[in-house]
């Protein structure tokens, strides 16, 4: 039975140009067939490899038995922690070549990568058991010749620790940095590659991540919001809370976009959709450290079967998650509108005035201005603005933050019902 499931799996990955492999739901077979089917050479780039995840130092022992050559490059101190004897032990064994990553080249070596001849696997995901059990991990299995042959460049001047130019690169490479003052180059391409697309969504950024911190996406995300493009942001429920994740899709959440959290699975992918037509995955965290000083792998894709897979997972996912605040079951008045931020919701309030503030209207609701209302003055010709004045309004919108204050801008006079 496990040698024609093996068979299966390698079937199915021999005819794949790119194919998605979702965790948990795939869990580590598909993974064991890539290594079974080398017949010349295996390069691992790993930052975290657990005991349990021992099998897969079984796989690759049974490669090296048959004449492969297999070559495994570490962190040496994932989360400032050795990496686990056991498995070092099972690699040496077997005679399989491991070299840590130098760190006077890299923060962390952090990349989710491994080259079974002619096919790449690139990862969210480290080798251990709850990465392929109980975290939502996306792997991407390709053999397409120009991201194989850059990953193999790549692959060879880390297991010599030596610097390379990675100006055109093909696929999404941390760090992203300019190296060497005589000759500089750029060793990476992740922050521009990111916020690149995301400069590039017209409709929609939906993002499902472990780690975000980076103040560049941020303020790129806050311009995408300005034009209209709405903003999703994914998470695990257990990082609500967590400077790592939590605080900076709180103060995304503030100004407009939607923060869900997953409850049951562990987020620790890393990717992001724009526009439902292009996607990014890898090991990058959208944070300072993972795009600037680690090593660290990722691809965008923007067609076929993956791209759909991908799409269908992170609806799912979306579709499973709580918001950060449950929404109203109806109108809520006006001075409760600040607990729903990120939120659509209809809001319900005497106006007292309306202030002209520059380019929009505002409609007030109380002198300190706590809750305002956002009419931008070119959409306001079709508005019967001072017939509001002393009337008690239902407004339905997305509540955001401007100088820390909530608010609802309206661009339509169907958001706004007139109740007495």
């Amino acid at each position: 039975m496990r040698r024609l499931l093996a068979f299966l799996l390698f079937f199915t990955l021999a005819f794949a140009a790119e194919r998605l492999y979702v965790a948990p739901d795939d869990g580590v077979g598909y993974l064991k067939a890539l290594i079974g089917s080398a017949e010349r050479e295996i390069d691992l780039a790993l930052y975290l490899w657990t005991r349990g995840r021992l099998d897969l130092a079984e796989e690759l022992a049974r490669a090296k038995r048959r004449g492969v050559r297999v070559r495994v490059i570490l962190d040496e101190r994932p989360g400032g922690e050795p990496q686990d004897p056991a498995v070092l032990e099972a690699l040496r064994a077997a005679g399989i070549e491991v070299r840590f990553a130098s760190p006077l080249r890299f923060a962390h070596y952090h990349i989710k990568a491994l080259r079974a001849d002619g096919r790449l696997w690139i990862s969210t995901g480290n080798w251990t058991r709850s990465s392929f059990s109980s975290n939502r991990e996306y792997s991407l299995v390709t053999d397409r010749a120009d991201w194989v042959a850059e990953f193999e460049k790549v692959f060879e001047a880390d297991w010599e620790a030596k610097p390379l130019a990675l100006d055109d690169a093909k696929l999404v490479w941390s760090p992203e940095r300019v190296y060497s003052i005589f000759r500089p180059f750029w060793e990476g391409n992740a922050k521009r590659r990111i916020l690149g697309l995301i400069a590039s969504a017209e409709r929609e950024v939906f993002i499902e991540q472990n780690g975000l911190t980076d103040e560049e996406i941020y303020d790129a995300l806050l311009e995408a919001m300005d034009r209209g493009v709405r903003v999703r942001i994914l998470g695990s429920a257990s990082a609500q809370t967590s400077g790592y994740f939590g605080q900076m899709a709180r103060r995304l959440a503030e100004q407009g976009a939607e923060v869900r959290y997953l409850s049951g699975l562990k987020v620790h992918a890393k990717a992001m959709l724009v526009d439902g037509r292009v996607a990014f995955l890898g090991s990058q965290n959208f944070t300072p450290t993972a795009l600037t000083a680690n090593r660290e792998l990722g691809a965008v894709i923007n067609e076929g079967e993956a791209l759909f897979r991908l799409k269908e997972t992170m609806e799912r996912d979306w579709a499973s998650a709580r918001p950060a605040v449950r929404p109203p079951s109806g109108a809520v008045p006006w001075y409760q509108a600040g607990r729903y931020l990120g939120q659509v919701i209809e809001v319900e309030g005497r106006v007292i005035g309306i202030k002209d503030a520059g380019g929009v209207y505002r409609l007030l609701f109380d002198p300190a201005e706590r809750f305002v209302v956002v009419i931008p003055k070119h959409e306001a010709r079709r508005f019967p603005l001072h017939s509001y004045v002393g009337r008690t309004l239902r407004v339905t919108g997305r509540v955001r933050t401007f100088r820390g204050r909530p608010e609802i801008v309206v661009k339509s006079p169907k958001q706004i019902e007139v109740v007495r």
